[in-house]
């Protein structure tokens, strides 16, 4: 999720008018101030003509003088306070179906109200050319939205504005200043004078020098502040090729460098108490309000709050607004009035008001059929509304048999990307004579390997493949071979020594004390040179790098751990760490990420947690409580999660998982099938959901895929079309991340780091777990297969390559560490 940052701009006036908040909502059709701004809009508005409607895009457009003029790519995130802008996010939910549009309208805090005037009515129009279907939100500088701020890394906020001039700094042009990083849960980033007199020791400041950054942290600053800090050191950083070089500094009698690099004299700093204080945001009561004139007129009443908010309380004719604390989601249900259409955004602007909470929160309008993950988890039980189950459900089923029918959908196209085909007509016992894209003609590759007697071609099915029939069956023994053991014993195979797929391995003349000597000198005094961090911790193994540690520690009587969180910062700091930490402590640490601050990290909990052996959970178990003695796992997860998914993850921590036996039991897997069929599909009302959380967290990996197998004669679904159906939530993706797990462990780490990176943003956390986890066991094999998976699960049918990805999706000494951890790095 990207992270606010406030930048100063030198130069240029400052526009006299700010806007009252209180006028800024979307539907202001009526108005004086609507009608004069639709008289200068343009009838036809050329702006929207260059959206893609049919692939998912990105695209920002700044208000100019009543116009809407397109924002450079390069430029995106990038915001001036003076101005409005309009964002447009469009992609496929689930990876997809159709394409799901939100539109963002941005208002700088200096902006006229001409401008959010305009943009508050270019988002109408928008939406009306893409035929009413996008969800909108308001978004106010500072108090953006949780969805906003998850489309870009960072944002960035300068002072200045179209009227106010301001000019676009010169590539390698940097000029110096002092940022403030101030605040806990809403932790903000202000330019202040370069003098001694800005600092205090209750908050984290960072200088930006250009091509050097450095990050000075007072004695009393928070944790907030300095994770700030660090992020908009990284995001400086990656916004300048990762060619920045960062320096981190305490505020203690080894800072002066800090203060020699502004070219100020170190003074007398000010304690914490003249610093300020921290502003928290207090998280209010769940409330959902129902907006109707069934009754002659437009009310607006309380339908519930708190725990008694429920899904299937909305109702198709009305509209909703829904306050789940953090921001406003107002939900229009398709037969909606068009008075209560209308009416929306101001009556949630009105609650704002009546309710004393603040008018910079966050508002949105989500039609029904496009809610989104937010929306959706402001309910403690995601089902879908009474009235509508039918059809929801029957659109589900369809989405079911698109999603099963992949291979099919790319057959019709015939052959436009390299993949084995092979591998998909055996799956599920296809015979290639019933395929339906068989009967293709040659393509033009298909006929220039055939010339160089090359790779494999199918007249049946019109495929080609980019392997010999020889390699083809090597690929494929070998592949089986190591899939079965993988699944078969998980442990034995980490421990087996086997490093033939590995892109981590032992490294020769291995000498931890020299080694630790390095890392020493690479982070003491003036600066770190991550190039050594990034050459030793990505050679050499686990092991190797515990020995470091001890030998760093008996050399220097230091702990290795906590200079390198002094000293390096972001996502190179957390794949640092993860590196010196042994396999569970590594996980206990991810676990105590993924709850810590507001929200949780569901996908990274599932990961760790639903993938796990029994004794695997116990040694987390244990981990967490070492690291974080005045906690407890159980009631961490409590706290954090809730419904069906607190169920099933409290099971799973109860670690009655049955351990791997040679074979599995076919008849019970018969028997455990049954009962999940009866427990969900062949079930008259509802779900029993307690069935599927015994079986699927007492039940070993290899018998759940025979339960899987013994599943596909006794219903026309498989398991896994059963729980995309009949479950939802996070406990849907908890179940189906067992029985992906069980069936196929790689193909699951495949998909899961291709949706840690796909889209606007990253899930850098999950992004590390899985390549440290793999880097030393089976690397060579994911990198592989990774093209072939992305190429059958994403949304355009396109193999991508995993190192193609995170250069993609990662900057500067960040993605150096990664790329050679997968072995594509330069690390000499």
């Amino acid at each position: 999720m990207a992270e606010s940052f406030n930048h100063g701009y030198a130069g240029g006036m400052r526009k006299p008018r700010k806007y009252n908040i209180e006028n800024t909502n979307i539907a202001m059709l009526g108005t004086d101030l609507e009608k004069a701004v639709r008289q200068q809009a343009a009838e036809t508005e050329k702006a929207w003509q260059q959206v893609n409607t049919k692939k998912p895009t990105l695209m920002v457009w700044r208000i100019e003088q009543f116009k809407v003029v397109a924002v450079d790519k390069e430029d995106y995130g990038t915001f001036y306070d003076g101005d409005s802008y309009i964002i447009l996010h469009s992609y496929f939910k689930d990876g997809q179906g159709a394409l799901v549009y939100d539109i963002h309208f941005w208002i700088g805090s200096q902006s006229s109200q001409d401008e959010y005037g305009t943009a508050a009515y270019k988002t109408v129009e928008l939406d009306d050319f893409l035929g009413g279907k996008a969800c909108q939100y308001r978004e106010v500088q500072d108090h953006e939205s949780r969805r906003f701020k998850s489309i870009f890394r960072s944002i960035i906020v300068m002072e200045g504005g179209v009227k106010s001039g301001f000019r676009h700094v010169k590539p390698r042009e940097y000029r110096n200043r002092l940022l403030h990083i101030k605040g806990k849960l809403n932790t903000i980033a202000m330019e202040v004078a370069i003098s001694c007199d800005s600092l205090n020791a209750g908050d984290s400041f960072v200088f930006d020098a250009g091509l050097n950054l450095y990050v000075w942290h007072g004695k009393n600053a928070g944790i907030m502040e300095k994770t700030k800090a660090a992020n908009l050191a990284q995001a400086l950083d990656d916004s300048r090729g990762g060619m920045a070089v960062r320096h981190v500094f305490d505020q203690d009698d080894r800072d002066h460098d800090f203060f020699k690099a502004m070219g100020v004299e170190k003074g007398a700093i000010k304690d914490k108490d003249e610093g300020g204080s921290d502003a928290q945001v207090t998280i209010g009561e769940k409330r959902l309000l129902r907006l109707s004139d069934s009754g002659g007129s437009l009310q607006m009443n309380e339908v519930a709050k708190g725990d008694d908010i429920r899904r299937d309380m909305l109702n198709t004719k009305d509209v909703f607004i829904l306050d789940d604390g953090y921001e406003i989601m107002v939900w229009v249900g398709l037969e909606a009035s068009m008075e209560e259409r209308r009416q929306a955004l101001n009556r949630a602007a009105e609650y704002l008001k009546s309710n004393g909470k603040p008018m910079t929160t966050p508002i949105s309008k989500i039609y029904e059929g496009g809610e989104n993950e937010l929306f959706e988890a402001a309910f403690e039980v995601g089902v879908r509304s009474g009235g509508d189950a039918e059809a929801i459900a029957n659109a589900s089923r369809s989405k079911a048999v698109a999603s099963s029918a992949t291979a099919g959908y790319k057959g019709s196209g015939g052959p436009g990307t390299v993949v084995d085909m092979d591998a998909l007509y055996n799956q599920n016992g296809v015979d290639p004579a019933q395929w339906g894209g068989r009967g293709k003609a040659p393509s033009l590759y298909a006929l220039e390997l055939q010339a160089k007697k090359a790779g494999a071609y199918s007249p049946t099915s019109g495929w080609v493949s980019g392997h010999t029939q020889r390699e083809r069956q090597l690929k494929q023994a070998r592949i089986a071979e190591l899939e079965q053991h993988y699944a078969a014993n998980r442990k034995a195979r980490s421990e087996s020594g086997d490093t033939s797929f590995a892109s981590v391995k032992p490294f020769i003349n291995f000498d931890p004390k020299a080694d630790a000597m390095k890392v020493r000198k690479a982070i003491k005094g003036l600066g770190t040179n991550e190039k050594v961090l990034i050459q030793i911790f990505s050679r050499r193994t686990i092991d190797q790098r515990a020995a470091i540690s001890g030998a760093y520690f008996a050399n220097f009587d230091r702990d290795l751990e906590a200079d390198l969180r002094s000293d390096t910062g972001g996502n190179f700091r957390t794949a640092l760490l993860a590196l010196i930490m042994n396999e569970s402590e590594r996980l206990a640490y991810f676990v105590y990420k993924s709850m810590k601050g507001w929200g949780t990290e569901e996908n990274l909990l599932i990961d760790i947690l639903c993938t796990r052996e029994s004794d695997e959970i116990v040694k987390i178990h244990e981990a967490y409580h070492a690291r974080y003695p005045d906690r407890d796992l159980e009631k961490d997860i409590t706290a954090d999660t809730s419904g069906d998914f607190r169920r099933v993850l409290m099971a799973i921590l109860k670690c009655n998982r049955a351990p791997v036996q040679s074979e599995v039991d076919a008849e019970a897997a018969r028997a455990d099938a049954e009962i999940l069929y009866k427990a969900g599909e062949k079930k008259w009302f509802g779900t029993d959901e307690s069935k599927f959380i015994e079986i699927l967290s007492e039940r070993s990996f290899p018998q759940i895929k025979a339960i899987v197998d013994a599943y596909e004669g006794m219903s026309k679904r498989s398991l896994r079309g059963a729980l995309k159906s009949e479950l939802s939530g996070d406990f849907k993706n908890a179940c189906l991340a067992i029985v992906d797990y069980a069936c196929d462990p790689s193909f699951y780490v495949c998909r899961r780091l291709y949706q840690t990176m796909k889209g606007w943003g990253t899930s850098d956390w999950a992004l590390i777990n899985f390549i440290v986890d793999h880097c030393e066991r089976d690397m060579d094999l994911i990198k592989e297969r990774y093209p072939g998976v992305v190429s059958e699960i994403s949304s355009d049918g396109k193999p991508r390559f995993l190192g193609e990805m995170i250069r993609g999706d990662t900057g500067g000494n960040y993605r150096k560490l990664l790329l050679a951890l997968i072995g594509e790095g330069t690390v000499a």
